[in-house]
């Protein structure tokens, strides 16, 4: 398979899920995409209005499951990308061996920036974390040329 992508965020309900679910869309079949959270509770369903504005999108997201961020799953993808810089610091002091592949989602566009968590906001705060999220999406397939 192609090329594996983790995207973190704190819980793993809303942005690393909407990040999963919009690279899916985007980046097509070639990517393999997942999510995990920093703090996340195993288990949790993503939050209603990540499900709402994905379904918006034609993406569904009723599947997903939170889980945490685990030494397996930082092993096994490419790329780790973390929604803020101050998550991307954390991974690296944790996990100083995966150093190299971790880069936050911010750091693709023109300028780097942290994706401010949504969680508890209105449905219209999580279409603008959703706008930023697949903004920078864009980004970084055109950088990675896939």
């Amino acid at each position: 398979m192609g090329l594996k992508l983790l995207f973190i965020c704190t819980g793993n309900t809303c942005r690393s899920p909407m990040a999963e679910g919009l690279a899916h869309e985007l980046l097509g079949e070639g990517v393999q995409v997942s999510s995990a959270g920093m703090e996340a509770w195993e288990g949790d369903k993503a939050s209603p209005q990540a499900l709402k504005v994905l379904k918006e999108r034609n993406v569904d997201l009723s599947d997903h499951r939170s889980r945490r961020v685990s030494l397996e799953l930082l092993s096994g993808a490419d790329w780790i990308i973390p929604m803020t810089q101050a998550q991307e610091e954390s991974l690296k002091r944790r996990f100083p061996q995966f150093a190299p592949k971790i880069r936050c989602l911010g750091e693709w566009g023109e300028r780097p920036y942290d994706i401010r968590d949504p969680w508890m906001g209105s449905v219209s705060e999580y279409r603008q974390t959703a706008l930023e999220i697949e903004e920078l999406l864009r980004s970084l397939k055109e950088q990675l040329k896939l």
